[in-house]
């Protein structure tokens, strides 16, 4: 005989559909993160003219191997990526992704691992990089408050 019990079987459809709600809600989450991804590389082609406190969160940590920069607040961010820049080539135009993948970590942490290209006036690639972007979701918004460059090989897709 067959054992019918209506309370398990709607117990198992909001299972299904609360699974659902959360993996559609994530991907959510990663497009938004991605679209900021590509504004902020359009933000940063033009140092004169950048909004930041629209895309990073202070206080704001840059990592190089041997030693942490911090900016905490838009002055301080907009020297730091200045002195940054001043490392790339003088026929430096812009930065072009090449991989992105994000990891949310938990509803306010989430973990970019992007590679990029440099290209020069002519629109050929000159150096190609990783880095890691950390974002923090305030006031319902995804910012970057930390990026540690990479060697490009050391470039790996999350799970």
């Amino acid at each position: 005989s067959i054992n019918y019990n209506p309370m398990k079987n709607l117990r198992n459809i909001f299972l299904v559909l609360f699974t659902i709600n959360i993996v559609f809600g994530n991907e959510i989450e990663k497009n938004k993160i991605l679209n900021i991804m590509v504004d902020i590389n359009y933000e940063l082609i033009n140092p004169k003219k950048q909004n930041l406190d629209i895309y990073f969160d202070y206080p704001f940590s840059y990592n190089l191997e041997d030693q942490t920069l911090f900016a905490t607040n838009n002055r301080e961010l907009k020297k730091l990526f200045k002195k940054i820049r001043k490392g790339f080539k003088k026929d430096y135009s812009y930065s072009d992704w090449k991989k992105m993948n994000v990891k949310l970590l938990n509803n306010n942490i989430a973990i970019v691992n992007a590679m990029f290209s440099r290209l020069n006036k002519n629109s050929e690639t000159y150096y190609t990089g990783a880095a890691m972007y950390i974002f923090r979701k305030t006031e319902n918004k995804w910012k970057v408050f930390s990026i540690t460059p990479l060697k490009p090989y050391n470039y790996f897709e999350f799970d």
